[in-house]
């Protein structure tokens, strides 16, 4: 198992919003956000590190809790784009491996409750891992969908610490240790809500990059393209962008969105096309997101048909435009 490099940046946000000092760290941390994956080794040490310099027994929950939707890459995009946090949960499953590099996740549900575990990651030896990890999406969970993420209970592998009032106090549910696998029920009344929160800088910046991508291409205010909008860009990002697909979710044949978007002097191909152009040049201008990450978030099957079709648009190279 891998970690995706700009997690590691997380700790520099947490040293700065704890006063902590560590030229080490920072190094580091900065060399490693510059490769696509760590391994679970160096992040362990990093950890330690920050434990032995916090001498704060919690110190996880306080990093996990400085969390950026950039630190998640491409995985935090594709949640950000989630309507309930229902979905999200789905797209997390769906996902992880653009963050963990491997999908090892479990998602059960019930009428009552959705639980979320992660049956790979046991004992004390990852204390500090699990802590970090169940706080930061947590956290991220929270300020997508405040009006949802009630948590019912959290559980992690490690030795119970002989105070938890840390833990309490910020996951506001039954806090459980020495189980047999961590992980996150939450409470399944009111997890289909669109009930959104402000977007923190980050998350509104990526999200004005996607509205107006869209709006460059199609420049009409109109609830059918609106919700036409939302689909396509929740589809993309898993090559799932088809034109059957997108209509079996607008609830009509293929022929009949075709004719609606006549109407609009659209085609469905022009269409997509100039959505993932205007998208390109704003990931690739706006973001740190690798090259392999946006050709995924854009739904190409790898990045060398991204560079093709790109090259295609635009007559560059995403590496140019990037200035690579």
């Amino acid at each position: 198992m891998r970690i995706k490099g700009s997690f590691a940046e997380i700790l520099l946000v947490w040293m700065q919003q704890f006063g902590y000092v560590n030229q080490d760290i920072r190094t580091r941390v900065q060399l490693l956000a510059e490769s696509d994956w760590l391994t679970v080794e160096e992040w362990r040490e990093l950890l330690t590190i920050s434990v032995e310099m916090s001498a704060n027994p919690n110190v996880g929950i306080e990093i996990g809790s400085s969390v950026l939707v950039q630190h998640a890459g491409v995985l935090g995009y594709l949640m950000l784009n989630s309507q309930s946090l229902a979905e999200a949960l789905e797209t997390y499953l769906l996902c992880e491996k653009h963050f963990y590099d491997t999908n090892f996740a479990v998602l059960s549900r019930s009428e009552t409750e959705w639980h979320l575990s992660w049956p790979d990651l046991l004992g004390n030896d990852n204390a500090i891992f699990v802590q970090v990890s169940l706080s930061a999406l947590v956290t991220f969970l929270r300020q997508r969908f405040p009006g949802s993420c009630d948590l019912k209970q959290i559980a992690f592998s490690s030795n119970k610490p002989e105070n938890t009032d840390a833990y309490q106090e910020f996951f506001h549910c039954d806090v459980i240790f020495d189980s047999e696998q961590p992980g996150i029920i939450f409470d399944s009344q009111g997890i289909h809500k669109h009930v959104h929160g402000l977007l923190p800088g980050d998350y509104q910046k990526m999200r004005n990059h996607q509205l107006h991508a869209f709006d460059q291409v199609i420049k009409i205010d109109d609830p059918f393209l609106q919700r036409l909008q939302h689909i396509i860009l929740s589809l993309m990002p898993e090559g799932q962008a088809r034109l059957p697909i997108i209509a079996n979710s607008m609830n009509c044949s293929t022929r009949t969105l075709q004719r609606k978007l006549e109407r609009y002097n659209l085609s469905y191909q022009l269409l997509i096309d100039g959505v993932r152009e205007q998208l390109a040049y704003k990931y690739l201008q706006g973001t740190s997101l690798s090259l392999a990450e946006i050709s995924l978030l854009l739904g190409f099957s790898d990045q060398s048909a991204f560079s093709r079709a790109f090259k295609t648009w635009t007559n560059a190279t995403p590496a140019k435009v990037r200035g690579i």
